[in-house]
């Protein structure tokens, strides 16, 4: 059995790296992996929200199962994760950082053992907790530094007191640069990397495979380094934030969608008042900058990961995959962030892998995220009578270089009222249900997006066998 290692970062499209075509420089570490590896093509989220979607990772079905319909909701107790499913097999678990499966109201659980981990530490985006109290023990001429990223108004923020702290704190060096910024979500963080969340997320999952090796031998591991970023807001510390040059940004896809008007994606938009900058080339161009710098600090961190397991003889016995959550739209179609706009920004997703015994392969198979649990049990080598019922396929063969014939596939993806159909000859239809809208893309002719062919009547019979198959994809 193989040690593995499953990293997540959050919030950040495929079409973002560079291996997936960027044009920009800031994954030179998974562009390696991808290159030495496999290179997924077409995965994608089934539900691009946070919560939502991790949730349909950890239990391998989707949020009509598992219950997680919005951030808002909790999961499960009584579904088996992958993670309690390794640890039957003999795995030793450890999960660190972002895992979101906490509604908004509600305190932070101090560990992820609910959820089968056997060591863990959880580090979510409003910065209370396990990183923030790091930062005042061990560095604390930054505390205030770092108090001034956590979000002010949340159920498990410390006493009052030091709320007030931090409410100081925001206003001394944070609110400065957010004013001095032309779209106030995107500026350098106060902090240096070596004390950013990211940094810190991976020395806790280094840890854990170090002491594992120490005390356990060869009982095989399973790791999840889950990041925060490159997550809103768009902050990465210095050098990151220069790293890129906006000028060498590429331009965001035009927002076709404003010719027909559809409330929801104006809404969207609205929402994260990128209205008001979305046509602004220099604010559209800064804010790639900034993102690429915080995804160049993944990937240093990555690269550590990669490094640590090569230099400690693990490489060859372990397993490492890449994939985020969800995507994220950064100005493409006029948009931001992820939600009801179901572009291949919003819900393709990374997915690289590679390791020990891994074939080199880019492939176009169909893929996404209720994939992943039968493919962690199918290298943990867990018996059929072992798992839980599963709507996923592994990809495990695939990486074997043994790549099957799969029958004709399509991944259903919601958000709230939208709802998608991702098909493996190349379309994608959404029907927007509260405007009555709807969108049809051949991604292979229109990679962009730019030609809705929903009304045209040459494509009715597609859109109808589409429709059918979507009814058929979300009642089972």
């Amino acid at each position: 059995m193989k040690n593995i290692v499953f990293i997540m970062a959050d919030q950040l499209a495929a079409r973002w790296l560079g291996c997936y075509g960027s044009g920009v420089d800031s994954t030179p570490t998974l562009d390696r992996l991808a290159a030495e590896g496999v290179r997924f093509e077409r995965c994608y989220a089934t539900f691009p929200v946070c919560a939502p979607n991790r949730a349909t990772i950890l239990t391998g079905c989707s949020p009509v199962v598992h219950g997680v319909i919005t951030n808002n909701y909790v999961l499960r107790t009584d579904m088996p994760t992958y993670a309690h499913v390794l640890q039957r097999q003999g795995y030793r678990t450890g999960g660190f950082g972002k895992f979101h499966q906490t509604p908004m109201h509600m305190p932070v659980p101090t560990s992820a053992a609910y959820l089968g981990f056997d060591e863990s530490a959880i580090s979510e985006d409003p910065k209370w907790g396990p990183w923030l109290d790091w930062i005042r023990d061990e560095h604390p001429d930054y505390y205030d530094r770092a108090l001034s990223m956590a979000w002010p108004f949340w159920p498990n923020h410390p006493p009052p007191e030091d709320l007030a702290r931090a409410h100081q704190a925001r206003t001394r060096y944070l609110v400065p640069r957010m004013q001095a910024s032309p779209w106030s979500p995107m500026y350098p963080s106060p902090l240096p990397p070596e004390l950013h969340d990211t940094t810190y997320i991976t020395d806790l999952g280094l840890a854990f495979i170090e002491r594992h090796v120490t005390r356990h031998g060869t009982q095989p591991f399973f790791c999840h380094i889950s990041y925060v970023d490159p997550h809103d807001p768009y902050d990465p510390p210095e050098p990151y934030a220069s790293m890129f040059d906006p000028v060498d940004m590429p331009p965001p896809l035009p927002a076709e969608w404003l010719e027909e008007g559809i409330p929801t994606l104006a809404h969207a938009q609205r929402f994260w008042r990128f209205d008001r900058v979305w046509d602004n080339p220099e604010v559209v161009r800064q804010l790639r900058a900034y993102y690429h710098g915080s995804l160049r600090l993944i990937d240093d961190q990555v690269g550590r990961i990669v490094d640590y397991l090569k230099r400690r003889h693990l490489w060859q016995d372990t397993i490492l995959v890449f994939t985020t959550d969800h995507g994220e739209m950064l100005g493409d179609h006029g948009l931001m962030t992820k939600g009801p706009h179901h572009y291949d920004a919003c819900i393709r997703v990374p997915l690289i892998v590679s390791g020990g015994g891994v074939a080199p392969a880019v492939t176009d198979r169909l893929t996404c995220t209720l994939d992943f649990y039968p493919t962690f049990c199918d290298w943990a080598e867990v018996p059929d009578d072992q798992r839980p019922p599963l709507e996923g396929r592994s990809f495990a063969e695939v990486c074997r270089g043994r790549q099957e014939p799969d029958p004709w596939r399509a991944v259903s993806v919601a958000t709230g009222a939208v709802r998608s159909l991702v098909t493996d000859d190349g379309w994608r239809l959404s029907w927007l249900t509260q405007d009555r809208v709807g969108q049809l893309f051949n991604l292979f002719d229109d990679p962009g997006e730019q030609h809705n062919l929903y009304a045209a009547p040459d494509y009715a019979p597609v859109r109808q066998q589409l429709f059918e198959r979507l009814v058929e994809a979300e009642s089972r």
